[in-house]
């Protein structure tokens, strides 16, 4: 994240709280996942037979599996910005028909996840911002909310913009919502990515993997939520 964020500016989003935002997905997923899937039977393979067949596995086939999962997401990446462009402009040239240019993808998208980004804890001033921002992340994938964020923060510190004002608390809550690829461009990497791994259950794994989309989102929302919770009066609570 830090390396694709250092190419938007210097002023990009704390290593810190992306550090910290992975590590707390970690349990979120997991109950979110309990909750969205529970787990009514008994498993059938045990901890110490699951952690020695995987350890053999990882060892093998690991890094082979692995490159046509890098390259998925390079291409990915590549294809939804060349499409955000072309939705930008696609919408620029609908709304100048009905005189309003400034018709983007973005406003869309703040209008939707909007009621979202003020229930986790953004200032009612910041919420559009960060509903857009959210929309960005599920709609396309989490690099180019990033990316749109660490400008933000770019205008916020520089000043004299119309975004000037977006606080340090909305930066951090938005920081922790966004941190995870529970987006709509995920959807074939992890289908591909996982049937590739276990061929036998693909037609499972198409048939969860919307629902997984919508767990892992609601995980990444819980996450933004405590950080909201433990940062007060605009100042990190890592302080």
């Amino acid at each position: 994240y830090r390396e694709v964020l250092r190419k938007a500016g210097s002023h990009s989003v704390s290593a810190s709280h992306l550090l910290t935002a992975s590590v707390m997905s970690a349990p979120a997923s997991l109950a979110m996942s309990k909750l969205f899937w529970p787990e009514t039977e008994k498993p059938t393979v045990t901890l110490r037979s699951g952690l020695q067949m995987n350890l053999l596995e990882a060892a093998s086939q690991g890094a082979s599996t692995s490159i046509p999962l890098v390259a998925n997401i390079a291409v990915n990446l590549i294809s939804f910005l060349a499409l955000l462009a072309f939705l930008d402009s696609a919408l620029s040239w609908v709304g100048n028909l009905f005189d309003y240019p400034q018709l983007n993808f973005e406003n869309i998208c703040a209008h939707v996840f909007m009621p979202f980004s003020f229930m986790m804890g953004v200032d009612w001033e910041d919420s559009f911002i960060v509903g857009g921002l959210l929309g960005y992340k599920t709609f396309f994938n989490e690099f180019v909310a990033y990316e749109r964020l660490s400008k933000l923060i770019h205008n916020r510190e520089k000043g004299g913009t119309k975004w000037s004002t977006f606080s340090v608390r909305s930066e951090v809550i938005a920081t922790y919502a966004l941190c995870g690829f529970a987006n709509f461009g995920s959807l074939g990497l992890v289908i591909g990515g996982l049937t590739s791994i276990a061929p036998s259950k693909k037609k499972e794994i198409a048939g969860g993997a919307f629902r997984a989309m919508i767990a892992g989102t609601v995980a990444c929302f819980m996450t933004a939520c405590v950080a909201g919770t433990v940062h007060k009066f605009g100042v990190p609570y890592s302080q």
